[in-house]
């Protein structure tokens, strides 16, 4: 991922290529970035889910745990 600095963008009002050159590149910058923050918005979605599942599957162990010293058994 490229980051863009205020430095960076004084040097390239300094270089020549136009200014219409240097806006579709800022406009690619702008595209990877909403590209990455869309990847990582679905991993975020993907993790929440994960941790909801872990959280259920120990509910279930702690019942089952409970259960059996309810009834008697050794863990």
């Amino acid at each position: 991922m490229t980051e863009t600095t205020a430095e960076d963008m004084a040097v390239r009002r300094e270089e020549p290529g136009g200014l219409a050159e240097q806006l579709g590149a800022l406009r690619a910058e702008v595209d990877q970035l909403r590209a990455e923050v869309v990847r990582l918005d679905a991993d975020l979605d993907e993790s929440r889910r994960l941790n909801l599942r872990a959280a259920e599957l120990l509910d279930v162990v702690y019942e089952e745990l409970g259960a059996r010293r309810s009834a008697g058994e050794a863990p």
